[in-house]
């Protein structure tokens, strides 16, 4: 596996010796290294006529948007109305803060995607240029982002229909499986050519229509290649946070005898303080984890795009067929 041995590798190492990049792996963290696939996991192993959009249907469900509740808010405008300004106005700040927080992610994503490619081209990178290229490309970055989330909830709130809409049985259920089936490759394929756009954006300056054509041609070319990319670091993702898991775990036994032993001897200042330091420690590993992750994550598709826009690499599984035909020969 010397091609993608190489790009993990290669990968591995700007993460490490450029540690500057977690700060944006922080936030960069917060979009997911699946895309589409966290949604499809939803879908997958949740129940048909609610995962789709459980969050939505709890809200829905306590009756926020009732004529009822609208009168008594007209009713607390009339009567509390000093109450009501200053809820409205946390509402406000609450919202600032969420946009301020959706900005400082897609500006992490794009400056990962920048910095990387920079580092990889042996160019000069540093956090204010990262920064710099992420506010740059923000509002195109932004857009493809929204379009692929988008795209990939319609199709699935669309093969959920069925199933909202009627009766739970067995052709319902059975339809929205087989639907799933055939969304599941959709959404991912969705996600790989976000990745290639987003970059095509980045590192040649196209605009978002036409990174989008790059990107599927891009796609279409090298798919097979792309699927194996991703199933490796499916992998990497899943090793890195089983051990993460085990880690805390491990960790986990020293802290519990010593809040253990200070609650027995009534010192229970010393108990809290074992509390709150065990589990600032536990947050501090998952953090560093999931930034550096999340940077390796990045560097490794942009690596990959790089190399693919050169034409050059093989899919692996290209090459044993290959080496087995001139066994055969």
């Amino acid at each position: 596996m010397p091609f993608y041995r190489n790009i993990l590798k290669q990968s591995w190492k700007l993460t490490w010796k450029n540690k500057y990049l977690w700060v944006f792996g922080i936030f960069a963290a917060l979009l997911g290294n699946g895309y589409g696939l966290e949604i499809l996991f939803n879908n997958a192993y949740g129940d048909s006529g609610q995962s789709l959009f459980p969050a939505w249907q709890r809200i829905v469900s306590t009756g926020v948007f009732s004529a009822k509740t609208y009168s008594n808010i007209g009713n607390l405008f009339k009567n509390d109305t000093l109450n009501i300004m200053i809820y409205l106005v946390i509402l406000l700040i609450v919202l600032a803060i969420l946009i301020f927080l959706v900005w400082l992610v897609v500006v992490s994503q794009a400056a990962v995607v920048a910095s990387s490619a920079a580092i990889i081209k042996q160019k000069k990178s540093s956090l204010r240029e990262g920064m710099d290229s992420g506010r740059l490309n923000f509002w195109p970055v932004l857009a493809l982002n929204i379009l692929t989330k988008t795209v990939i909830y319609m199709m699935f709130a669309v093969i959920s229909l069925p199933i909202i809409f009627s009766q739970e049985s067995f052709n319902a259920n059975l339809f929205y499986v087989l639907a799933l089936i055939i969304a599941a490759p959709l959404a991912i394929i969705l996600s790989f050519i976000m990745k290639y756009a987003i970059a095509y954006v980045i590192i040649y300056g196209s605009k978002a229509g036409q990174a989008l054509k790059q990107s599927w041609q891009l796609f279409k070319d090298n798919w097979l290649i792309s699927l194996e990319m991703a199933v490796i670091l499916f992998f990497i993702n899943f090793l890195v946070g089983l051990g993460t898991i085990l880690a805390i775990l491990a960790l986990a036994v020293p802290f519990l005898f010593l809040g253990l032993l200070f609650y027995y001897s009534l010192a229970l200042v010393g108990s809290w303080l074992i509390v709150i330091l065990a589990l600032t420690g536990f947050l501090s590993i998952i953090m560093i984890v999931g930034a550096s992750l999340s940077v390796f994550q990045i560097a490794s598709w942009t690596s990959l795009f790089l190399e693919l826009d050169k034409k050059r690499g093989t899919s692996k599984l290209v090459r044993i067929v290959n080496s087995l035909a001139k066994v055969g020969q």
